[in-house]
């Protein structure tokens, strides 16, 4: 942030353009006082505190990743049934999910196991891809993603041809959509922050452009026990391999409904 201030005497007014005084320019870590004729200038320091949802936490949990170790972490599992579609790379703070076209609707990704207990899943992703049919990167509830014919829930983002929504759908098997709970839900940008909650039976669903405000989009008591966590992407016949850059997976033991990140 960068503002000007006009000084009188010693106060500092706020300030948003240039007329006879003191003036002076501040940015987020320093204010720098600049006289008028025959005045002095003195440099001081007021540093600043804000929001940054994508810091890691003070206290990681065990199923974070920031995907900056330079291989992915054994604690995941990949979620790539029938002919393999998807490869999984680390790469510069990201997981990157390659996933080839495909004419199916196969879901690929990756999992890990999920803790009992009411939680908050959270994933900052952007998707590098094709504006045809579909493309998905999403978070992912599953009741068993050791089997390709449980039943799945997916929440995050889905790019095609003249449009950009949120959604939130139940599939029934790896490849078989069965229903949308909320879909048309449009966003303007291309990286987007997606978050499920859970607390006790109740699952909420949720958008951000910035990971601070959130958007709540649907809500339900869970259909079933899920058991596994993690991120999917989709890639319907679009021509080309889409690529999902996930900037990091974030679980958290509670129902947080507040901003993630830290104050710094």
């Amino acid at each position: 942030m960068i503002r000007f201030l006009r000084m009188t005497n010693a106060e500092r007014i706020a300030y948003g353009g240039l007329e006879p005084g003191r003036l002076c320019l501040e940015t987020d870590t320093d204010l720098l006082w600049i006289g008028t004729a025959g005045g002095d200038i003195q440099v001081t320091e007021e540093p600043e505190t804000y929001w940054n949802p994508d810091a890691f936490p003070a206290a990681p949990t065990a199923q974070d990743d920031h995907f900056k170790a330079g291989s992915l972490d054994p604690k995941w599992s990949e979620y790539d049934y029938g002919t393999a579609k998807l490869t999984i790379s680390v790469a510069d703070t990201f997981a990157v999910l390659a996933h080839e076209t495909e004419v199916t609707w196969a879901l690929r990704g990756m999992y890990q196991t999920l803790p009992a207990g009411d939680f908050t899943i959270v994933c900052k992703v952007a998707l590098i891809g094709r504006v045809f049919n579909w493309q998905k990167y999403m978070l992912a509830l599953f009741q068993n993603a050791a089997s390709s014919t449980s039943d799945l829930i997916v929440h995050g983002g889905v790019y095609g041809t003249g449009y950009r929504d949120a959604i939130t759908q139940y599939y029934t098997s790896y490849t078989t959509w069965s229903s949308n709970y909320i879909s048309g839900l449009i966003y303007p940008n291309s990286t987007e922050y997606y978050r499920i909650r859970r607390n006790g039976t109740n699952l909420y669903y949720e958008y951000s452009s910035d990971g601070v405000s959130w958007q709540m989009v649907y809500t339900h008591v869970q259909p079933w026990a899920p058991a596994h966590m993690g991120i999917i992407t989709h890639n319907y016949d679009t021509g080309m391999t889409i690529y999902g850059y996930f900037d990091f997976f974030r679980y958290i033991a509670s129902d947080q409904v507040g901003p993630i990140g830290e104050l710094e």
